[in-house]
């Protein structure tokens, strides 16, 4: 299903590419797409010549975009692995994010410990009421496998396992799986025995942050690194190939301008 989605999304992205030559393209994470896509907008207010394109995917279809050269800029909340992180890749931080735990609004679990947590997610703890919530059955939800938000979430928490040398997931099986964070959001809405976790941004009044080891998912948490479920905003280009007008976008995501832009939307600024 990857193949195919990344397939269609080289096609397309070449064809742009070849009509509007001054068009940038930015691909990948979703989590990042948030607050890209309002980056994108002001710049392209002040530069009509050129215009930055930000399309939404997952961190892993970004970063081959971005290696191959058709993305100009690749997104990622999540860090590359020992294969992706090449020479001719450069790799630059734009923020930090938090992952939320979230839950219902109506369930009445506030706070949860990081052993608790796993064993959610490890199909060990199935009943709210083991860590003090209602008698009734956990539904527990994660991400798609390419998901930076997933991967960042399994290796912080120790949800993996190594096999022919690699780590892979070993959540249990049957969680539920869904492809972004507003997906997320809404089964988390419409279902009282649901848990999940978000990025820190996407956060809204539907869903419930609760706290980690007696820590809340804020800024001021993250920047202080007392919270511990966090993970890098990451653009990735090809070294050698970088078009001035991407670079000068990058330029302006880092700037003070930019950095106080993806504060003012709850993540934790690289530049202070």
């Amino acid at each position: 299903m990857f193949r195919v989605l990344l397939a269609s999304l080289l096609s397309s992205l070449v064809l742009i590419s070849t009509v509007q030559a001054k068009q940038i393209v930015v691909s990948g994470s979703s989590s990042v797409a948030r607050v890209m896509d309002v980056l994108a907008e002001k710049y392209n207010q002040t530069h009509p010549d050129d215009y930055i394109a930000v399309q939404a995917v997952d961190s892993t279809a970004g970063i081959v975009l971005a290696t191959k050269g058709v993305a100009d800029l690749g997104m990622s909340s999540r860090y590359l692995t020992e294969g992706e992180a090449k020479d001719h890749i450069a790799i630059v931080p734009i923020a930090h994010d938090g992952l939320a735990i979230a839950t219902n609004i109506l369930n009445p679990v506030d706070t949860l410990t990081r052993e608790q947590l796993a064993k959610i997610y490890l199909g060990e703890i199935k009943n709210w009421k083991e860590v003090g919530g209602h008698d009734q059955a956990i539904a527990v939800v994660t991400r798609e496998a390419s998901s930076g938000s997933r991967y960042s979430f399994e290796t912080l928490l120790g949800l993996t396992k190594v096999v022919n040398q690699h780590h892979v997931s070993n959540i249990h099986a049957k969680n539920l799986v869904v492809n972004s964070n507003g997906m997320m959001k809404t089964l988390i809405n419409h279902n009282t025995q649901a848990i999940g976790f978000v990025s820190i941004g996407s956060l809204d009044k539907s869903i419930k942050a609760i706290k980690l080891d007696g820590i809340a998912p804020t800024a001021e948490n993250i920047s202080s690194e007392q919270y511990k479920l966090a993970r890098p905003f990451l653009v990735v280009y090809k070294k050698d190939s970088l078009k001035a007008p991407a670079k000068q976008f990058l330029d302006y995501v880092l700037s003070k301008e930019g950095q106080s832009l993806i504060a003012s939307y709850g993540y934790t600024a690289i530049k202070q």
